[in-house]
């Protein structure tokens, strides 16, 4: 048997939660010291004979709820204890924070309003008055389908209601009044939050409108609202607006300044929040290319967006609006995550150990940090836990508890835990150690790998893979005749890249990905040039290859890098399913053994067929390299297996589209729809525009190496066969 075993977790985790790290992000705002971000690859200290709780993880919550892409957990602050939760085609769901196992009722229902055509779009915020006990006023921020006009995007609407003067937790929905319109150029970066401050006044976070690299340099210009933070005050009105600007907002004396500014410089703050107890405005601002960022806004603060990315420049010719640009107290690179997700500051009676403390996460790995301020007043931040959610956002409730939103449709607690993040804990440094290989230079495995291939293989820049999987003792896959095979805990699999062709493939490196009892786990080993031997890599590595066509540079991904794609909404595995599977079985050899893979697998035991099963009529997809296949079922295989992952319902993918191929074309969303977040600079771009490859979006994607490329993570070349593929499909389409 393999001697790769992983500990069990308090918390799920996905496959690609990397080895524990402790990031420290020192930045004093008083004297602006440069911050300083400081990796360190350390296992976590175990003691399990602690007397106190020294880590900390997540437990699920209200646990016989499941919420519809919840995207935000507040409360009212009214004394009843209830909990609302936000989802975001357009519903309010209330029920009881004080039982465990609560029911929900409808609290607000505006879907008819709510423009969901991209997929930032939606109901994105919802804010309490603070005397709501009293006057009964919600206010909500979402997209709105109405009054669009000749704009390209449905635009930012913040509005009012009133609770039902017959049932306390139901709002009118004919008691709306629209308060705040913000135009917006593309259906990304819609900023989305609300709150009110201990001042009274309502902040309103609005993204830099959208595209990438914020196109209209909205970040440093004051005469807009995009890019920044806005306070008002919704109490009062003015003679022109259904609000009145707070006399000691920031921006008010500065020439041609909107009076609502109170920051700038952000590119897209979607969740932010105040501490309770000192007031502190925190906000997670989402990067561009390479850093997440976290920041305590200060009234007038410039945070430096476009001209600045976190700390590093990335627009040099961009001029600062104001003449000081504010440093963020935390960053992390896109190799621990891709898209920041703003949290809370505990306050919270049950864990006094996590006062203080502010939370965040990452939507795309799953990653949760914390960070907090020490005694000399610097920022201590540090990942404490991988999750394996899905972090669509964070809230507290009355009493100051802190939760969590995954778009698995759950809601978890954070909570002390003597079990400290073990994700890769027991995972060997070297891979001649894992018990998967009876010999590493003659690169014979263990014969307790099953080998396997696949009808269509992802790109992965011109590399061989050879594919193997474990199962524990007498257990069995679980088929489905659709989606990913239910996975047994204690199930290996293994894939190994190489370069070449027979005795001289170069190989480059070997992922492994591992079920344990509470989830997944997975990470690379790459091999030392001379194929003698590869070291475990949780952070990734990107290393160059010599040949004699040139020098060309390799993409080892980080854990966490893996987490991005291999998403619950995909289960998981990729590639583990019946139209993958369904093909020749192949032997330790990569050599066809004259079976059928599914068959043989279950004469062997490894799988429990139904009764009905029959081979000719299960799934199966075509090789998008078979040119006697059908044009359009090679192009949507192909667009399955290289971006279904994410872009699926419930996916990680921004692009509000479904490329799994056994959506029906007209239901994918991409064919004649117009993009979301820009056109590269396509004019009168489509998606996928039917007879035209040089007007879709999409081609252009998958063609180019720089920005917006997809796919976005393990690939340092074009596909030129897919690109092909899919210029032909495109071709072929009707106009």
């Amino acid at each position: 048997m393999l001697r790769f075993n992983c500990n069990t977790l308090n918390l799920i985790v996905l496959f690609c939660g990397a080895v524990f790290g402790s990031f420290v992000f020192n930045s004093h705002p008083a004297n602006g010291q440069d911050a300083k971000v400081q990796l360190s690859a350390e296992r976590a200290k175990q003691d399990s004979s602690a007397a106190t709780m020294e880590f900390v993880g997540l437990e699920r919550a209200f646990s016989g709820l499941r919420f519809d892409r919840p995207v935000l957990l507040t409360n009212a602050n009214d004394g009843s204890g209830r909990i609302f939760v936000v989802e975001q085609d357009g519903v309010i769901q209330v029920f009881s924070g004080l039982e465990e196992r609560p029911t929900t009722s409808v609290f607000l229902d505006i879907r008819e309003r709510i423009s969901r055509v991209g997929n930032e779009e939606g109901l994105i915020g919802v804010a309490f008055h603070p005397d709501f006990k009293n006057n009964g006023r919600v206010y909500v921020h979402y997209s709105s389908k109405r009054d669009q006009g000749d704009a390209e995007a449905a635009p930012n609407i913040v509005a009012s209601f009133q609770v039902s003067t017959d049932d306390p937790n139901k709002v009118d929905v004919e008691s709306e009044q629209v308060i705040f319109t913000q135009s917006q150029p593309y259906r990304n970066h819609n900023g989305g939050m609300i709150a009110f401050g201990q001042d009274g006044y309502l902040y309103i976070s609005l993204g830099d409108g959208g595209s990438a690299n914020d196109p209209h340099g909205n970040g440093q210009n004051v005469e807009t609202l995009l890019g920044s933070i806005c306070r008002i005050d919704v109490d009062k009105k003015s003679k022109d607006k259904q609000y009145s600007i707070p006399a000691d907002n920031p921006f008010l004396k500065h020439e041609h300044a909107q009076p609502e500014l109170f920051a700038i410089g952000l590119r897209n703050v979607w969740r932010f929040s105040f501490d309770r107890v000192t007031g502190e405005l925190w906000a997670a601002d989402v990067g561009q290319g390479k850093w997440e960022e976290v920041n305590v806004v200060q009234s007038g603060g410039n945070y430096g967006w476009n001209r600045i990315e976190a700390k590093e420049v990335f627009q040099a010719e961009t001029e600062l609006a104001t003449e000081t640009q504010l440093e963020p107290v935390a960053i992390y690179g896109h190799e621990w995550g891709g898209s920041i997700t703003g949290g809370n500051v505990y306050r919270g009676k049950r864990f006094p150990q996590l006062v203080g403390s502010y939370f965040y996460g990452d939507y795309m790995t799953g990653n949760l940090w914390q960070c907090k301020k020490d005694e000399e007043g610097n920022y201590q931040s540090e990942l404490i836990r991988r999750t394996g959610r899905s972090i669509a956002s964070f809230g507290e409730d009355e009493a100051g508890e802190v939760y969590l939103c995954s778009f698995d449709g759950g809601i978890y607690r954070i909570t002390p835990t003597n079990e400290p993040d073990a994700t890769l804990k027991d995972w060997p440094e070297d891979l001649a150690d894992t018990g998967l290989y009876t010999s590493i230079p003659g690169k014979k495995v263990s014969a307790d790998l099953i080998p396997y291939t696949v009808n269509a293989p992802f790109w992965s820049d011109n590399a061989s893979k050879q594919r193997f999987i474990s199962l524990p003792e007498g257990a069995q896959l679980g088929y489905r005749a659709d989606g990913t095979w239910e996975v047994p805990v204690g199930t290996t699999i293994v894939k190994n890249f190489g370069l070449g062709q027979g005795r001289r493939v170069r190989n480059l490196e070997t992922r492994l990905i591992k079920r344990t009892e509470s989830g997944w786990e997975s990470a690379t080993y790459v091999w030392d040039n001379k194929n003698k031997g590869a070291k475990l890599q949780p952070n990734g590595k990107q290393f160059e290859l010599w040949s004699r066509q040139g020098v060309s540079s390799w993409h080892a991904p980080s854990s966490s890098e893996c987490s991005s794609c291999h998403v619950d909404a995909a289960g998981y595995v990729l590639g583990l399913n019946t139209a993958q599977l369904n093909r020749d079985a192949i032997d330790a050899d990569q050599k066809s053994v004259g079976k059928n893979q599914i068959e043989l697998w279950a004469e062997k035991g490894l799988i429990d067929l139904p009764a009905d099963f029959n081979i000719a009529q299960a799934d199966k997809f075509c090789s998008p390299a078979d040119e006697s296949a059908d044009l359009q079922e090679r192009a949507r295989v192909w667009l399955d297996v290289n971006c279904a992952m994410c872009h699926r319902p419930q996916g990680p993918g921004n692009a509000n589209i479904d490329l799994r191929y056994d959506t029906p074309l007209d239901k994918t969303k991409m064919v004649g729809e117009k993009p979301s977040q820009g056109s590269l600079g396509i004019d009168d771009a489509m998606l996928v525009c039917p007879g035209s490859p040089d007007r879709s979006l999409m081609l252009e994607r998958i063609k180019t190496l720089g920005q917006g490329r997809m796919p976005n993570i393990g690939s340092n070349k074009v596909d030129p066969a897919g690109v092909k593929i899919l210029t032909d499909w495109i071709k072929s389409l009707d106009k």
